[in-house]
């Protein structure tokens, strides 16, 4: 028999037209849920997720929303409301933002930043609240690896993340005694088409290095790292409330005996590194 855990729940995806909103998707619609995923732009792509999500499990549609406008956010529950809908999970994937030094960072660009991440993020949990109250449902935050280790010009998303973790800590003392739970997923290094795009010629380099230094000698999927955001949508997680699991197959602590493999393996004779030559991720 089919292993269909969240049948008959409904899952919300923020960001679910790509990457690991998308494969997050699919997933809990093999685990038999009904998903709504939105979108911003890329209306060709989400509808392919739903038809993907929708071969799994019947009732799968996309939404438009974006999150940085407060009217979208308001629009979307307002439609779902409309609708009758019911909600058990709300997965906050979306995010965006200007991959550059704090130094350089523009006004609309933090703005836009903590719009989506964190001013949006509380918007979109306030709604949902009413809809999850009713189903005893969770709220489920994706952060990243920037806010636990430094990555070159990733300091005003991992500050809006990190922001969103402790709204999640708060999220799980306030929101427990009404039957409604809230947990964070950090995961490591995921191969997404956002990274090898923004990695550019150094993305080869990277996925080597995850191969040989990793300790589970590979580097993470977007089906890979959906797997346990899935698992968090399940009711034997409800313990986890409050807390930020991390996704990142050990990864993110062997960090500093990764760096010591890698330097290790460098010839003595190696020319000191240009900083100059390093990637530098920008908007």
């Amino acid at each position: 028999m089919r292993d269909t855990p969240l049948q008959g729940r409904t899952v919300l995806i923020t960001g679910g037209s790509r990457g690991l909103g998308a494969a997050t998707a699919r997933r809990v619609a093999a685990l038999g849920a009904r998903v709504v995923i939105t979108y911003r732009e890329r209306a060709q792509d989400a509808a392919a997720v739903v038809a993907a999500c929708e071969a799994r499990t019947r009732g799968a549609r996309a939404e438009q929303l974006d999150l940085r406008e407060e009217d979208s956010v308001r629009d979307l529950f307002s439609r779902l409301e409309a609708r009758g809908d019911d909600l058990d999970v709300v997965i906050a994937n979306a995010a965006a933002t200007a991959f550059k030094p704090l130094l350089e960072v523009k006004p609309h660009q933090l703005d836009k930043t903590f719009a989506i991440s964190v001013r949006h993020f509380l918007l979109t949990v306030q709604l949902a609240f009413p809809f999850l109250q009713r189903r005893g449902g969770r709220v489920v935050a994706v952060s990243g690896a920037d806010t636990v280790g430094y990555l070159p010009g990733h300091g005003l998303l991992a500050a809006a993340k990190a922001s969103m973790e402790t709204m999640v800590r708060y999220l799980g003392c306030e929101l427990g005694p009404h039957g409604v739970t809230a947990v964070g997923v950090l995961p490591g290094y995921v191969d997404t088409a956002s990274i090898r795009m923004m990695a550019g010629p150094y993305h080869d380099k990277l996925v080597a290095a995850e191969e040989r230094t990793h300790p589970l000698r590979t580097a993470a999927s977007p089906d890979d790292a959906a797997e346990v955001i899935a698992m968090l949508c399940r009711d034997e997680a409800r313990w986890l409330n409050g807390q930020i699991v991390q996704n990142d197959g050990g990864g993110l602590f062997a960090a500093l005996g990764r760096f010591g493999q890698a330097w290790a393996m460098v010839p003595d004779d190696a020319a000191p590194p240009d900083a100059s030559d390093a990637p530098m991720l920008r908007e």
